[in-house]
């Protein structure tokens, strides 16, 4: 009798394995997108909502808030906050990539290639700016940006799209700030194919990897180019999605946070909803694939801004901001798909970046 109690106990208890390793399978995404509006606070998705929604946004159903702190800082610089959405580990601000003893962190994208997933970086700012740095280098200070251009050619990023040829050609070539005469323009090539223009990107075709620098510094801001982060996001899916084994791909709205530097809200509006043209772009591609997770967040909020007053008839709202540096106020995450029940309630910045890293696994 005993031994037959046994055997059911055990026969219960490896029932119970199984079923939790199905269920963990089932949550496992094959894709992983993470979206980052740099410097995208509640206030300005509320404001862009306001004026030009309803925004793509709305669509998410499950939410929560991001404490967005560094670990020397209440107040996070980029460079550190997505350190800690890359890797799971809280940094100094500054720090790309690497705790504050300078050892050097796993980010995303490394463990995404362990498990035989392509990876991408969509931006507006130059390729090799903090956040999408935090996501594909290691180095002691976010300034290190020829240093970081390197590491990202020599790293095996299957899509690259955003500006910062700057930092690609040698020094002796106009536009350049190298102060040495490496061409990493011309090491790029020898990977994968490069262009340089948006007319380029668009008769690219579907090669298995590419690269779009398509400007010396940042893109130009919303209002002055003819595309949106949101074609560039799309043309990033068409080549990722040819994996078999699925991809990982961040796309940052990058210059929120440049605008709301200078306080300018027309700006923060424009991008913000540059920013949610892209969020289209994801939701519809992860809606279609079935097996996308989609993360939205901020890296952290920039301005102080508030929204003290507004008119209802006139669709207009009055902006007010207390500083014109980065604050410590909590960020919007939204999430969908398989695993986004991991990011809701109130989370530690450091606790996103684990819980993608053991999603990628």
């Amino acid at each position: 009798m005993l031994i037959a109690v046994r055997k059911l106990f055990l026969s219960l208890f490896v029932f119970v394995i199984l079923v939790s390793l199905v269920n963990a399978a089932e949550n496992r995404p094959k894709n992983i997108i993470v979206m980052i509006g740099d410097g995208m606070g509640v206030a300005h998705i509320s404001a862009t909502d306001f004026e030009f929604g309803p925004l793509q946004m709305r669509r998410f159903k499950k939410m929560g808030l991001q404490i967005t702190s560094s670990g020397n800082n209440y107040v996070t610089d980029s460079a550190a906050a997505a350190t800690a959405l890359a890797t799971g580990i809280s940094a100094n601000n500054g720090m790309i990539g690497m705790n504050p003893e300078k050892k050097v962190l796993k980010n995303l994208f490394e463990y995404a290639k362990d498990a035989g997933k392509k990876t991408g970086l969509v931006v507006t700012s130059i390729i090799n700016h903090a956040t999408p740095a935090a996501f594909s280098t290691h180095v002691e200070h976010r300034d290190m940006y020829n240093e970081i251009a390197e590491q990202q050619v020599d790293n095996d990023i299957d899509v690259m799209i955003g500006g910062g040829m700057c930092n690609l050609i040698p020094g002796f070539m106009p536009g350049s700030r190298r102060k040495d005469d490496k061409n990493l323009l011309f090491m790029l090539r020898r990977k994968m194919p490069v262009v340089q223009t948006i007319d380029g990107l668009r008769q690219l075709g579907k090669p298995d990897k590419f690269a779009a620098i398509l400007s010396g510094s940042h893109l130009p801001r919303a209002t002055d180019r003819e595309y949106s982060l949101g074609e560039l996001t799309q043309k990033a899916l068409e080549v990722l999605d040819q994996s078999e084994k699925g991809f990982v791909l961040m796309i940052e709205g990058s210059q929120i946070d440049l605008v709301a530097h200078k306080n300018d809200y027309n700006a923060i509006l424009t991008e913000t909803l540059d920013f949610d043209r892209a969020v289209k772009t994801v939701l519809d591609f992860a809606e279609k694939d079935g097996n996308t997770l989609v993360l939205c967040t901020a890296d952290h909020e920039t301005g102080g801004m508030t929204l003290p007053a507004g008119s209802l008839d006139e669709k207009k709202a009055k902006a007010h901001f207390s500083t014109d540096q980065h604050s410590a106020t909590m960020v919007a995450i939204f999430s969908y798909g398989p695993g986004s029940d991991l990011f809701g309630g109130i989370i530690e910045n450091t606790d996103i970046g684990k819980n993608l890293i053991e999603l990628v696994k």
